[in-house]
């Protein structure tokens, strides 16, 4: 095991972090649609996610599947349950191929017991964490399809490539669906209608955005 290779996955979580804790970390590496766990399940592990992205989402008792966040490289899951021993609210799958480094329940509590960064990191990053989950569930109740839809592309921008002079986001119907508890035919519809305006086009797996103040000035008009 190298362990700058831990490290670097999220320096400012590692950067105080104990050796004896660090060399208790495993990787594991997962397929594409890969289910880590499983919504109502325990498990007795903290990861952090070191290469790759995963889809956090519920189930509900009808089947539908409502995704609640997209975590990438250097993000965390599991720390909720594995502090009190409860069953995963949700279920964690990768979108792509990807890495995990993983710490027992044990080594978890320790570490948290010997690293005041650590602990500062944990309190600042879940109050983050809430309050983007606070902000999305009032927007998806408040505000209509298309403002979200608008609004996703927008954050999506700083994390994209630039290209031509256009800036292209991944593209999925089937999860866009799952994000915003719509219909993939409500969601096409808003779609099209920015596309007929030439604010977006639609290319494989990617929209690329063609024109970024009138996307923002459709955010505004809902």
């Amino acid at each position: 095991m190298n362990v700058q290779d831990i490290v670097n996955v999220n320096y400012k979580m590692f950067k105080e972090c104990p050796y004896e804790i660090l060399n208790q970390f495993e990787l594991k590496e997962y397929p594409k649609e890969y289910i880590i766990c499983h919504q109502e399940h325990e498990y007795d592990y903290f990861y952090i996610i070191a290469e790759g992205l995963v889809n956090i989402y519920r189930i509900s008792k009808e089947g539908k599947k409502y995704s609640q966040a997209i975590y990438k490289k250097g993000d965390y899951f599991g720390e909720l349950e594995v502090f009190s021993r409860k069953p995963y609210v949700c279920s964690v799958e990768t979108i792509t191929k990807a890495k995990v480094w993983r710490i027992s329940r044990h080594d978890f509590l320790h570490w948290v017991e010997l690293d005041k960064n650590f602990l500062l990191y944990l309190i600042n990053t879940l109050c983050d964490s809430f309050y983007r989950l606070s902000k999305k569930a009032g927007e998806d109740t408040l505000y209509p399809l298309k403002y979200r839809i608008c609004n996703f592309l927008l954050r999506s921008v700083d994390e994209d490539t630039k290209s031509d002079n256009h800036i292209e986001v991944p593209f999925d119907r089937e999860r866009l669906s799952e994000q915003f508890v719509a219909t993939t035919r409500s969601i096409n519809r808003i779609l099209k209608q920015l596309k007929e305006k030439a604010i977006i086009d639609i290319k494989n797996k990617s929209i690329i955005i063609k024109d970024l103040e009138g996307l923002k000035e459709e955010e505004d008009t809902f």
